[in-house]
């Protein structure tokens, strides 16, 4: 990941000075872990609940399909590795 690049175009996207965005994500990073999962029919089926939830409440103008977001690509081999 390439944080630093990242931060600078982030942080002038929204105006805010690019070392605070850097401190932010750095210490956004050390409490995530990283973990590659399956990806699960509820996870996107809550995803899809969150973006309806926006569609009606006015927040994004229309209806969005998160299907095409989620990459199941990998789900197999993942499962392969438990």
């Amino acid at each position: 990941m390439h944080i630093e690049a990242w931060s600078k175009n982030y942080a002038k996207a929204i105006g805010v000075d690019q070392t605070l965005v850097l401190k932010d994500a750095k210490e956004g990073l050390k409490q995530r872990r990283s973990q590659l999962l399956p990806v699960y029919q509820q996870a996107i089926a809550s995803q899809q609940d969150v973006a309806d939830t926006f569609y009606r409440a006015g927040v994004i103008p229309s209806k969005v399909d998160v299907k095409p977001l989620w990459d199941e690509s990998f789900t197999n081999a993942i499962n392969k590795c438990k």
